[in-house]
């Protein structure tokens, strides 16, 4: 049977989107007004929709690093290895990325409500300790989220906006943490329907580059056995299938650079990236 537009609308009405975006989408103007647009289509033609957005700011903090103190990015799996200077670069560019998100939603009269940090209440993390004789730095762990506190702010507002920054919940120090691992997190404790990736890969390919649709826990373990999975998509995958055992209906995999991506993968039956699913799921 082949659902239109509107089945796909009513199944997301009074759910929670979590959508995450990558800094190379964010450092794009047209790509990331892409991505806004079409979380307005979606919040005008959806009932009682709400929408979280963390954005990351890995591309930008990387030439930042490169250009101004001559430092190559240290990573490990995806994941950075963050200096104090690290930080100090990183406040500076998240505050300016989420100043032109929020300046972006309001001109398209987005009820948002910006968090240039996200505070104790909202979200727990601590320092990570070293593990394996590896010191990630300023990086931090989630501890726990109040999802109470979070859905307060959805009373008035529609979509709410964070970066990756976080406080030490003992310290107050300003902590890294990786923006994939942030979006699952907020996914799986404010019972999203969907968690969203959205960057500049389109979907995960098999080995002859072909686009992989859908994909469950055996397929994805057959994928990290071939090495077809690897880098900064290690880190996306390993999300998505928490996410899925923790109750996520379904996690999506897109591209901010093309036109209506999210709307053509949430409202269409043919989708337009991966998504991950349990195998008894039919949306």
């Amino acid at each position: 049977m082949i659902k239109n537009q509107n089945f796909y609308q009513s199944i997301l009405q009074n759910s929670t989107l979590v959508i995450k975006v990558s800094g190379k989408i964010c450092d794009n103007q047209d790509n990331i007004d892409n991505v806004i647009s079409d979380i307005k289509e979606l919040l005008n033609s959806i009932s009682k929709l709400k929408v979280v957005l963390v954005f990351g700011f890995g591309r930008q903090l990387d030439n930042y690093m490169i250009d101004i103190h001559g430092i190559e990015p240290k990573k490990i799996n995806g994941r950075r290895i963050t200096s104090s200077q690290d930080i100090e670069a990183a406040k500076k560019i998240s505050g300016q990325i989420l100043i032109d998100i929020f300046s972006l939603s309001s001109r398209y009269n987005i009820r948002n409500f910006p968090i240039p940090i996200s505070k104790k209440d909202f979200i727990a993390a601590k320092k990570r300790e070293v593990v394996d004789q590896i010191d990630y730095g300023q990086v931090g762990d989630i501890v726990s989220v109040d999802a109470l506190q979070i859905k307060n702010l959805f009373k008035e507002h529609d979509m709410i906006i964070m970066p990756s920054l976080v406080l030490d919940k003992n310290t107050s120090e300003v902590l890294n943490v990786n923006a994939d691992t942030i979006a699952t997190e907020l996914a799986i404790n404010l019972s999203a329907s969907k968690l969203i990736f959205i960057s500049d890969v389109p979907y995960i390919k098999d080995l002859e580059g072909k686009r992989i649709s859908s994909v469950d826990e055996n397929v994805a373990k057959k994928l990290f056995e071939k090495n077809i999975i690897s880098d900064g998509m290690v880190v996306k995958v390993d999300n998505s299938l928490k996410a899925l055992n923790k109750g996520v209906q379904k996690i999506h995999i897109i591209s901010g650079e093309i036109k209506n991506a999210l709307i053509t993968e949430l409202e269409t039956e043919e989708g337009i990236g991966t998504v991950f699913q349990k195998n008894e799921l039919e949306y």
